[in-house]
Formats: structure tokens, sequence, C-alpha cells
């Protein structure tokens, strides 16, 4: 029920007009026109009609329109969208539309807040157009899974750390791989938009309970970031030959190699990378003294042979380096970055690969376990449409995680700049969706498929966004809405945010 004492200032802005061009309009659709000295904006929203028992909750879609009138002068006239009817307090479907000359009002920012169901223990920025409503997001809500999409330099770094710090602050675990190396300083407050983040009601502030883990062979910014490697017993061997870029073949010789050493391996010896590789040796020598194998196997076993020496190359799996413990990081309020920003893709897709699977078993057995965020930067690289046939195992892998894993608390946040490249599969599962400024039909396409509840002219608006702008739409939202996400309390290396001062504090 809304809170009828919280209605309207009271203060007319609008009327409705008489209906003229009728192929335009729908049943939820009238036209205001603005009074004199009055400036509105595509996306506010507003109450139209005087008595507080029945009114309407509007938004503006379209306009400004200057027209000419009678006076041979212009009115300033715009279109409204009807979203709820209010009778009583109670909200109804819209199934009656304002008369002409009804007065229309703004609304009152707690009002706005109540009607969008943008509240929660999580503020991430305020609205575009109204920006005394903060946006707000219900900490359960994320174990619905979030998308994070937009073009580079759009803000969508910005939104993720953002997004980090609040889930850290309602005891939420973190965990990102870094891909860029941008969220290695967050234990330390910024020292940008200082003033501009006091406008949101923060301050200065970085992550108390803060780790950096880097893959073995690689550098990080960080001095004291922990080492880590990859322990092929530990790992499932199905992601691990996919992400290893095995063909189907390949992968049946593999799995048959692994078996064999199995048989013959005493039972406190492991399966190690090496010793696979060691007896794929001996098949190919082997084969060189029988001509008479088919040249497709011989094929096989030689490119095999290939793709695990790479992998063994790498210098991350089966070294001395210790490798990540789940329980590490599953602790409420904890940050943990994997900074990847000195790591190859094929290296970068085995680990995440590998620490996936740790949390989500361990997770499986430690129901009561804290809730985990995972933040999966440039998602695309990991499971791409094109290489869906060849990575089933893994999209059914991240499915899982997904439906099974959100009863355990487990949130997924899927970030990338070219959404139209991930599974549908996959898309799909983001409930929770901020849209940062995209140009490419293809990838607007793909999301407007796939969400709901953002009407059309919004989808016009996305490719015009500025830094940091973004359409959010959530499970809990009535609406989905037009934000500025708020700069970040800790420090980001190379930060970067557009935003306009907020007046009338």
């Amino acid at each position: 029920m809304l809170k009828q004492k919280t209605v309207m200032k009271e203060k007319e802005i609008a009327y409705t007009k008489i209906d003229r061009d009728l192929d335009k309009l729908g049943p939820t659709i009238c036209s205001i026109s603005a009074l004199n000295n009055v400036k509105l904006e595509r996306g506010s929203y507003v109450k139209i009609g005087k008595d507080n028992k029945q009114y309407y909750i509007g938004q503006i879609i379209d306009g400004p329109y200057y027209v000419e009138d009678e006076s041979a002068r212009f009115e300033i006239t715009f279109t409204v969208d009807l979203n709820a009817e209010i009778r009583n307090g109670i909200q109804r479907a819209v199934l009656d539309r304002p008369e002409p000359h009804t007065p229309v009002y703004s609304l009152n920012e707690n009002l706005i807040q109540e009607f969008l169901g943008a509240k929660g223990s999580m503020t991430i920025g305020r609205l575009l157009t109204q920006e005394m409503v903060k946006i707000q997001i219900d900490s359960s809500t994320l174990t619905r899974h979030m998308g994070i999409f937009g073009t580079t330099g759009t803000g969508k770094s910005n939104t993720i750390q953002t997004m980090m710090e609040e889930a850290a602050k309602v005891g939420i675990a973190v965990l990102t791989f870094d891909v860029e190396g941008e969220y290695v300083l967050m234990n330390e407050p910024t020292d940008k938009l200082v003033d501009l983040l006091g406008k949101f009601g923060y301050k200065p502030e970085g992550i108390k309970n803060f780790s950096i883990y880097t893959p073995n062979p690689c550098v990080s910014r960080r001095e004291d970031a922990i080492k880590f490697g990859v322990s092929f017993k530990d790992s499932d061997k199905i992601l691990f030959s996919e992400v290893a870029g095995l063909s189907k073949i390949e992968q049946l010789f593999f799995f048959d190699l692994i078996e064999r050493i199995k048989a013959v391996a005493p039972a406190f010896r492991s399966v190690t990378l090496e010793a696979i590789i060691e007896r794929l040796k001996g098949r190919l020598s082997a084969q060189a003294d029988n001509p008479t194998m088919p040249p497709y196997i011989a094929e096989a076993h030689t490119s095999l042979y290939s793709k695990l020496m790479a992998i063994h190359n790498l210098n991350m799996v089966d070294v001395k380096a210790n490798t990540i413990k789940a329980e590490d990081i599953l602790v409420s309020g904890k940050v943990s970055v994997i900074d990847f920003s000195d790591a190859g893709n094929q290296l970068k897709n085995i680990a995440v690969a590998n620490i996936l699977e740790k949390i989500f078993s361990y997770k499986m057995v430690n129901i009561n376990s804290p809730k985990v965020l995972i933040v999966l930067e440039e998602a695309h690289g990991f499971v791409s449409k094109d290489k869906s046939q060849e990575m089933l195992g893994t999209i059914n892998f991240l499915l899982e995680i997904a439906r099974r894993g959100r009863k355990r608390g487990v949130c997924l946040g899927i970030v990338t700049q070219q959404p139209a490249f991930l599974p549908s599969e996959l898309l799909e599962l983001c409930n929770i969706r901020i849209m940062h400024r995209l140009s490419s039909t293809t990838n607007i396409d793909a999301l407007q498929q796939s969400t709901g509840n953002v009407p059309n002219s919004m989808w016009k608006i996305l490719p015009s966004l500025g830094l940091g702008q973004s359409i959010i739409a959530s499970p809990r939202y009535t609406r989905s809405i037009i934000g500025q996400i708020r700069p970040v309390a800790s420090k980001r290396i190379e930060q970067q945010y557009l935003f306009e001062p907020i007046e009338n504090e």
C-alpha cells in the first residue's frame, strides 16, 4: 500500500491534454502540457490527479515537443505512460485514463522509490532524472544473479566495484576475477571525487578484509599478492578438458589415459598432468613403430600431446604454489580479487574453472557458509556462444551453479561488453541487469529479447547513455529505471567518472 501522505509535492507542473493524435495513443498513454518555466525530462515520474484517494502514477517517456498553440505561441508537450492507478492507497491496473485538464504534479522521492520497489540494503546510485531518489537493491535478490553490460569506457568497472563494496558491507563474501587488475587497491580509500561521493552520503573507505591472489607464473601490481596454482587431482576433468581446448576425440583419449593411469597407480599416488603426458609419450612412441595405425588416431594423439604440453609449460598446474581454498574465500564481508592482469586466456580459464568448482562443491556441503558474489569479468572469453557445442560441460556447470547454488547463497555476476556472444542459457540467468551504453544493434537485440519490463523508449536511449549511466532492471522493480551509479568509496586504478553535480540537497 502506498502512503498517501507522501504522495506529492504540492506544486502543479502540467496538465493533461485532449486526445488528438489517436494513432499514437494507447490505453495507458496520455499527453501532458508543461506549465511555463517548468522543466521536465524523459524518465521522470509524475502524479496525475489532485485527489489523494484516486490518482495515476506515470512516467514521461517521450518529448518535449514544441507545438504551436491558438495564440501563435507554442506549448511544450510530453507523452506519459500510465504505470498504475492508485485508489485509497491500493495500486491497481490501469483500466481508465485521466480526463483532459487534470493537473499533473511532481512525486515525492520516497513514494517514487516505494512505487518502483527500488529499496533495499544496497545503495548503488540515484535516478538520472530525479536525483534525490536513491536506487537500492535488496541483497536477497542477488541470488537471482546479475549481469553488467556495456562497451569499454561506459562505467562497468565503477559499477562492479560499487556492487563489491555494497555486497561486502551487508556481509556477503565477494570473489572477483579481475581481468585488468583494476581492483587490487580496494583496501585503500579513494582519493578522487570525494566531494561528489559525499553527496551520495558516502565517505572514502577501503575494504577492511581484503585479499589479492595471482596465478603462480604471473606478476601483480601488488607485491603482497598470494601466488596460487591448480592441482590437477582436484580439477573437474571435463571442465579441464574443455577449457584446454581439446576436441571430442582428444577428450576420449585424455579420459582413457586417466583411467589407465588410475588402474596401475598405487592407491596413495595421485594422477598428475605430468603422469598423463609421460604415458602419452609412450603411446606416441608405439605409434611411430606401428605404421598401420589409422592416421586420425596418430594425429589426435599428437595434437593432444601439444595441447597438454602447452598447459604444462604455463607453470600453473601441479606446481609448488598453494592452491586457493574455498573456506578462505567464503568469509562474511571479505573481498577476494584474482588478479589476471598478467595472465593469458588459457591460464585464466583453467584457473577460473578450478576455483568455481571448488567454491560450488564447498557450498553444496556447507550450506550455512556465507553468501558469495562471484564476479566473472569478460565472461564471453570464458564461455561463448560460438563454442557452445565444444563447451557443453562448462555451460552446464555454470547453469548448475546458478540453479542449485541459488538456494545456497551463490550469486553470479556476469560482466561483458559482448552480451550477444554469451550462450543464451547463461544470458537468461541474469535477472538483475545493469546495462550501460551499447551501440551494437546485435548486442542490444540480444538484451532486448531476454530482458522484460523495459519499454521500447528506453532501448532507444541505451546507445546515448553517458559514463556511469545505466538502465537497471530487477525482479523486485515494478519498472526498469535509468540511473546514475555512485562513485566508488575505495580506490580503483584508472578511475573515470562523469556526473553532473546534485543540486538542492
